[in-house]
């Protein structure tokens, strides 16, 4: 049997298209097929849906993976391929979109199944689904209402209604006793439009109706419309036989009117039970079995789908149609109402923890058909709010910003620019901005929104201490750390007085500032910093929590930084009870701070730790990201330590070249990454070539970020080199002994980079007493046996190169 997902259960009562089957299976081996309606129901109502469950199960056999995505909004299509990423065995990127294009070339490739069936349901707009269409051994089967698709997109393959025999067979599946000659009256009546049918023959079996009896109340309905169709006289029938049987039933239905086409489960409709609601709907909606024996009637009646657990109630959109216009305004602004209460009433909180996203899932569809940013009550809106975050924090970035972007939209025109909610929606989408790379848009947004935010409800103000918390992190990507330490800084007072040091909010207000303090070279700051904030998680969180791991990762950067190699190994060591996946970007941080604990200690095993960590930075974060980047520069120090300056020199080469392109030319990332290029260059022998790059990093690192900055004091040390190589004595001695000036009163006497850089000025004065001295300090930092003596044997510079800290 295949590998199945998503996929609906097969109808019992299928009957026919037999011709229409293996015209399909014909057409799916020269590429994608999309069935639509034929030109005479362009609305639907042909059986598109059940045709392709059908080809599904008959021809299963020939499968290895079956996926159904529902594809009526991009949000749940991609959700739908995130499952299936899992199916495969692809490994979750940071970013959704890179999931997905994984997803698709692994169907592509056929691995690790070579045949498979991925049906999008309900596409109705082909730019939409386009980006995720596979090729391949595999088939794509499509549902769709929209007749414009292209050829070069999918073969287009109407459905049309049943032929008579068919529909005479359909009918007297439901009703055996039913003859032939009434049912093909019947048929006749309904034009063999097999929605109709469907709901002709439920409401004959649940009635007891004649054919007769139904034919009569047919005219009947019939008259009374202005533009009578078989489906719309079918489905008025049924739904005023549901009415008559159980009103609350047509009410609860109602309610579904406003709702995707997207399985609705008894626990959103049980959500409605705190509404004020009439009598009888209510004392349905309040005890769950009422509610399941509710949903089980409306299904009888042919009014909705129904899976076989009785969980869920699936209604075709024709129905939701129907019932929408039937409303009077009234009714349909009251139902709005309700509903949007039932889904408010429905959010589970918390968008960020993952246990609740399967919640979020099931009532991010209904968003849209609800119009719930019409909401006029604030729990409607924040629903909004925490769809937005629940997209972000699953990173689904694009979703996350095409509904905050929505929001905002809506919100200013119709609450005003400075309203809460408008704010807060302002505040997730420059967070989706900067994900997906509008780094400026982002920042701008930010500024505006706290600029309002301080105005309007003041500097104190929760929502304003998280827009500012974004803010600083927009200061930090652009390089600006002094900037980003005065704003965490004030952040951080703020959140401690009101809300305390060990308030989580204020924990991770901590935590940026620790990071400013960082990259900003005050490894000791950070330091005191990182170990208040780690007890203060470890006293709320369990070990091996994300929180409880990002603040053991930053706390290992600062005993890098430090030059205390042994404790950083130590404090990221694994423990028991650690859960956070390798390619959590927190375990990430980790495991890039194990690999450079470990090439300074001098531990052959660094550059294996460090190629496995790009390979998954890589495919969490993608090529472009910050972490890769940083892993990237990482992992050419483990080469360039291993002997190996052609790798070293191929990642710095391209990792200068994305800093340039992600960052900026100025940026304090990209400036040491190619004074870590200019000292691979170096070793190369091409000292001219060296010192030109050393020489312009070196003034952009004094100008960015200050003269004693780490980053500024290894470049001036690799210059210092160059001068060397190039027969400058004195100006090599003059800018040794003032990188190691700085370096002592920076760094400390006792710091590994410290005493290379005194090595380094030993090597120009040529005094043996000074050089001796200056390997004692070597020996006595780093211990025998390290590689770094190696270099001293050969009265070589020893190279302090640059390893970058998380942004």
């Amino acid at each position: 049997m295949p590998i199945r997902g998503g996929l609906p259960p097969r109808n019992p009562r299928f009957v026919g298209r037999e011709t229409l089957l293996t015209h399909m299976r014909d057409l799916l081996g020269n590429g994608p097929v999309v069935l639509l309606p034929s030109p005479e129901h362009q609305l639907g109502g042909t059986g598109r849906t059940q045709l392709a469950v059908e080809y599904a199960y008959r021809h299963a056999e020939a499968y290895d993976l079956i996926w159904w995505i529902p594809a009526e909004q991009t949000a749940g299509t991609r959700s739908a391929l995130a499952g299936l990423a899992q199916r495969l065995g692809v490994p979750e990127a940071h970013d959704l979109n890179r999931t997905l294009a994984a997803v698709r070339d692994a169907l592509s490739r056929g691995e690790p199944y070579r045949n498979w069936l991925v049906v999008f349901e309900n596409a109705n707009r082909p730019e939409d689904i386009t980006p995720y269409l596979p090729s391949g051994a595999g088939h794509v089967l499509v549902t769709s209402r929209n007749p414009r698709w292209t050829a070069e997109v999918a073969q287009a393959l109407p459905v049309p209604v049943l032929d008579r025999v068919d529909s005479v067979d359909l009918l007297r599946a439901r009703a055996p006793e039913l003859s032939a000659v009434d049912a093909d009256r019947l048929a006749a009546r309904l034009e063999d439009v097999p929605i109709a049918l469907d709901l002709a023959a439920a409401v004959r079996e649940t009635t007891g109706r004649s054919v007769g009896g139904y034919l009569e109340d047919y005219e009947r309905r019939a008259g009374e419309l202005a533009f009578p169709t078989p489906i719309r006289v079918a489905w008025g029938l049924a739904a005023e036989a549901l009415g008559a049987a159980a009103p609350a039933d047509r009410a609860l239905l109602e309610l579904c009117t406003f709702l995707a086409s997207a399985p609705i489960s008894w626990r959103l409709l049980w959500a409605a039970r705190t509404l004020p609601l009439d009598p009888e709907l209510a004392r349905t909606v309040r005890v769950e079995r009422r509610l399941r024996a509710a949903m089980r009637r409306i299904a009888r009646y042919g009014l909705a789908g129904l899976d076989p657990a009785g969980e869920r109630l699936t209604v075709h959109p024709l129905i939701r149609g129907m019932f929408g216009q039937e409303l009077s305004s009234e009714a349909h602004a009251a139902l709005l109402r309700t509903v949007r209460g039932m889904l408010a009433a429905a959010d589970p909180g918390d968008p960020d923890d993952p246990a609740g996203w399967y919640r979020y899932a099931e009532l991010a569809p209904h968003l849209v058909h609800s119009d719930l940013l019409g909401g006029d009550v604030e729990e409607v809106r924040q629903l909004v709010i925490n769809c937005i975050r629940f997209h972000y924090a699953r990173g689904d970035y694009d979703s996350s910003r095409d509904l905050a972007s929505a929001a905002v939209a809506r919100w200013r025109d119709r609450l005003g620019e400075s309203a809460e909610q408008t704010l807060l929606a302002a505040f997730h989408l420059a967070n989706a901005l900067r994900a997906i790379g509008r780094k400026d848009d982002a920042r701008n947004l930010n500024l505006q929104t706290l600029r309002t935010q301080r105005e309007v409800v003041g500097a104190d103000d929760e929502t304003t201490l998280a827009t500012a918390n974004s803010v600083g992190a927009d200061l930090r990507m652009q390089g600006h750390f002094g900037q980003a330490r005065q704003l965490d800084a004030d952040n951080l007072v703020r959140y401690r007085r009101l809300f305390g040091e060990s308030y989580p909010t204020a924990l991770r207000c901590a935590n940026n500032l620790a990071a400013d303090l960082r990259l900003l070279g005050d490894f000791r700051g950070a330091r005191a910093l990182d170990e208040q904030v780690l007890r203060h998680r470890l006293a709320i969180f369990v070990e091996g929590h994300p929180e409880t791991v990002a603040s053991r990762a930053a706390l290992a950067f600062d005993l890098f930084g430090l030059g205390d190699y042994a404790g950083a190994a130590e404090v990221i060591a694994v423990r028991p009870g650690d859960t956070v996946p390798a390619d959590h970007p927190f375990a990430l941080w980790a495991g890039r701070c194990a690999a450079m604990a470990a090439r300074r200690r001098g531990d052959p095993s660094a550059r294996g730790l460090a190629e496995a960590n790009l390979a998954m930075s890589r495919q969490r974060f993608g090529d472009l990201s910050v972490d890769t980047l940083a892993a990237a520069v990482s992992a050419a120090n483990c080469a360039r330590a291993d002997g190996d300056l052609d790798g070293a020199h191929h990642l710095l080469e391209r990792a200068v070249a994305r800093y340039h392109a992600v960052l900026g030319d100025d940026h304090p990332f990209t400036l040491a990454a190619s004074a870590g290029l200019a000292g691979v260059v170096r070793a190369t022998g091409r000292h001219g070539e060296a010192r030109t790059i050393d020489q312009e990093v070196l003034v952009g690192l004094r100008r960015s970020v200050g003269p004693d900055h780490p980053f500024t004091l290894s470049c001036a040390n690799g210059l210092a080199a160059d001068l060397v190589a190039a027969g400058e004595a004195q100006p090599a001695r003059e800018l040794a002994a003032d990188t190691l000036r700085r370096s002592r009163a920076v760094r400390g006497p006792d710091h590994p980079d410290t005493v290379a850089c005194a090595w380094n000025l030993a090597l120009t004065d040529g005094d043996e007493t000074v050089r001796q001295q200056a390997l004692d300090g070597l020996v006595k930092v780093f211990g025998d046996g390290h590689p770094v003596f190696r270099v001293t044997a050969a009265e070589q510079q020893v190279e302090t190169e640059v390893d970058l800290p998380p942004l």
